[in-house]
């Protein structure tokens, strides 16, 4: 049933509400009349046409003024239709209050407003009917987030586009290139750029302390991902690189910086084996130090960069796969405060291929496009894919796309900066370079 309208409720309702809405527009095309009248009564028509049509011409000849108006213009349409989606989504308070845009920024994937909710009114009710309001406003998708420090704000991202899609050749992914490629020296335990988002953030990630795990399928852009990690090791000169290469070409042009490189299951148990007593030498340093923390004079930081983790703890040597799957696990579970960091990339680190107790060590996620959400829980974690974050629904074109669960309670879409062969050379020779500098430097 319907309430009756009386005659203050069809004002507020027909008039009051759509004009305030229309404020300023409204207020310009008053200015506009008061300027014609005036004009019109002091010199006659011409007089009034040229008072109204001067500012007209002005903000559309001027490139700063015209973009302004359309600007202005654009975030007026957005918050009329922001009101009708928040009202047939049934989000008006009993006191008709909406929750209101109180930020506006325009973005590579469209739009990323912050919302104040009314009194009586929470961000769960708003992340609720997400799906209602972006159908309402006819984008791809609306992606709500609460406020850390208010409860009574929301950040809003509505996604209109694919930014990592080249709308004029859909079939290539365009790469982006890595900030830290032309610069000098950098510090492993320092935040490393490794992607930018769909709403145009760069993100970071701080590796000192954690681990990471890339996965996905083939030619989904593990590698690249990888890279932004390698790179950053050989900038640092304080960075030993132990690392693993199944295929022997994706780690092949860091092999300079490289302090060991191994290439089938022998060489890395006993790789492995040796980062375990390098741990032990550390812990024991530690212990006799009477500290917790290892400090960058104590010892070099050590990245075990692993491509193609499955050829090593799925091997078909079952006894081969076994001592190497305990010894990646201890690396793993105790090598963080000892200053090892592991890199793990594979296809699918499904419990049949990478051991359970092994993967959960991990605390750094990035999945890249995978076939199915199991796949993409197996990467992620079990249940994110029915939360909205699922790998498979990453388009195949857009290589180097993937969900980055790092720093913030969720995952990010991203896609992650790209190396090619020359800038690698590059920041390899400068790595080789730096460590020639700091050859005289001896740890305890």
């Amino acid at each position: 049933m319907r309430a009756r309208l009386t005659a203050g409720s069809a004002v507020t309702l027909w008039i009051i509400r759509p004009s305030w809405l229309w404020r300023r527009e409204l207020a310009v095309l008053a200015v506009l009349v008061v300027a014609a009248v005036a004009g019109w009564l002091a010199a006659g028509w011409l007089g009034g046409l040229l008072a109204a049509g001067w500012p007209v011409l002005v903000v559309a000849g001027v490139p700063w003024s015209r973009h302004r108006a359309a600007e202005t213009w654009r975030r007026g349409r957005l918050r009329r239709h922001w009101d009708r989606a928040m009202r047939f989504a049934g989000l008006a308070t009993i006191n008709d209050r909406i929750p209101r845009i109180r930020g506006h920024r325009v973005v590579p994937a469209g739009d990323r407003l912050l919302v104040r909710v009314p009194r009586g009114a929470t961000v769960s009710d708003l992340g609720g009917e997400a799906e209602r309001v972006a159908a309402t406003l006819r984008v791809r998708e609306v992606r709500v987030a609460r406020d850390i420090d208010r409860a009574d704000l929301a950040h809003v991202d509505l996604v209109r586009r694919d930014p990592f899609i080249n709308p004029r050749d859909p079939q290539v992914s365009e790469p982006i290139r890595w900030p830290w490629a032309g610069g000098g020296q950098r510090s492993l335990r320092d935040p490393i750029p490794v992607a930018v988002d769909d709403m145009g953030d760069q993100i970071t990630v701080r590796l000192r302390g954690k681990n990471i795990l890339f996965g996905g399928e083939p030619e989904s852009g593990k590698s690249a991902g990888l890279g932004t990690v390698l790179g950053a090791a050989a900038l640092d000169p304080t960075c030993e690189i132990w690392g693993l290469d199944a295929k022997r070409v994706e780690l092949a042009l860091w092999r300079p910086v490289m302090t060991r490189l191994e290439y089938d299951s022998d060489g890395a148990i006993a790789l492995a084996e040796d980062l375990i007593k390098e741990m032990d030498r550390r812990y024991a340093l530690l212990e006799s130090m009477g500290r917790r923390v290892l400090g960058p004079q104590d010892a070099p930081t050590i990245l075990w960069p692993v491509d193609e983790l499955r050829f090593f703890t799925a091997h078909t040597d079952r006894r081969t796969a076994r001592h190497f799957n305990g010894l990646a696990i201890d690396l793993v579970a105790r090598g963080r405060a000892a200053g090892i960091i592991a890199a793990l990339a594979t296809q699918k680190p499904s419990g049949d291929v990478v051991p359970t107790s092994l993967r959960d060590l991990v605390a750094l996620r990035w999945g890249m496009r995978c076939n199915t959400k199991d796949a993409s829980d197996t990467i992620m974690g079990a249940g994110m894919a029915s939360a909205g974050w699922d790998c498979s629904q990453i388009d195949v074109r857009a290589r180097g796309v993937g969900l980055l669960h790092a720093e913030g309670s969720m995952p990010r879409r991203c896609k992650s900066f790209y190396l090619d062969d020359n800038e690698i050379r590059d920041i390899v020779a400068r790595g080789v370079a730096l460590r020639r500098l700091r050859a005289g430097d001896r740890w305890v």
